[in-house]
């Protein structure tokens, strides 16, 4: 917690240092007009200010210090409705699979399942695998292959299993435990390397896909997903644009269909020094 408090105080004052102190000399400019006008008015006053000069100089730069820290301090966190509809966004950093809620997870087009070359332990779809599964990747394979079987697939020559490749937004539907994890494809797999990739195009329609999917069997349930396409199928921009294309395409989709009462964006620790959140707050509450 301390050190939370402390990397959100080195970071927030890195980024906005300028502003801060702006901020706390406002804060001080107002306090001294205002003792000005007392001073002025109530010879008691003045009185005081002279006899408690250090108090009151102290007073002052308490301040200007908390309205500096206001304006610096980096928030972990932040909220705002989405505009014109009921639904809110909450960005936050933490932990995915902790989250006691509905969950949106990339995967590849083949919706891999074997732990190793094909599917990263480190990645969330193979988190998805060995914590959520216990590791079980045939229980893993049945719960996806009973999900989309009866959705439009390729057969390919791939030379490992599944052969079957599926269209980019494509979504299974698996249970975690009262709740619901939703696997998109969002990302290409390259036939001989079995390395997956992904763009700005593919990341948007896979997204397009999921929420419909959301929509159809989430039972306006709460969902919340990663900053989707910055894992090991990136789709290779900064992780601040790429939060703000996310947040973009659930506006865009919540005013069109409709989106849960609640959807939260949990966005790993590694990205705290690269995300701005508070700017994306601070530009949808304007709307």
């Amino acid at each position: 917690m301390v050190q939370e408090v402390i990397k959100s105080l080195f970071v927030g004052i890195q980024r906005r240092w300028k502003i801060g102190i702006g901020r706390a000399l406002s804060v001080v400019g107002a306090i001294s007009l205002l003792t000005g006008i007392i001073t002025r008015v109530s010879t008691a006053a003045n009185l005081w200010i002279v006899d408690h000069g250090t108090w009151y100089l102290a007073a002052v730069a308490a301040a200007a210090i908390v309205w500096f820290i206001a304006y610096t301090y980096e928030k972990r966190s932040v909220s705002f409705a989405i505009p014109t509809t009921d639904s809110r966004i909450d960005i936050r950093f933490g932990d995915l699979l902790t989250e006691q809620s509905d969950l949106l997870i990339g995967v590849g087009e083949f919706f891999d399942h074997e732990i190793g070359h094909i599917v990263s332990r480190n990645s969330l779809h193979g988190k998805v695998i060995e914590q959520v599964f216990n590791g079980e990747a045939a229980r893993f394979r049945l719960d996806v292959d009973r999900s989309i079987k009866h959705l439009p697939a390729t057969k390919t020559e791939r030379s490992v299993k599944p052969d079957l490749k599926y269209p980019i937004g494509t979504t299974a539907v698996v249970r975690n435990g009262q709740h619901q994890i939703f696997l998109v494809a969002m990302a290409l797999t390259d036939m001989a390397t079995s390395k997956a990739s992904s763009t700005v195009p593919l990341l948007w329609d896979a997204l397009r896909g999921a929420l419909s999917t959301v929509k159809n069997y989430g039972n306006g349930a709460t969902l919340s997903l990663p900053l989707i396409g910055n894992g090991q199928s990136s789709v290779n921009i900064e992780p601040q644009h790429l939060l703000r294309l996310i947040v973009l395409a659930l506006v865009d989709y919540g005013r069109r269909s409709g989106l849960p009462k609640q959807v939260n964006i949990i966005v790993p620790e590694a990205c705290f020094k690269l995300l701005d959140i508070r700017e994306i707050e601070r530009d949808w509450s304007k709307r």
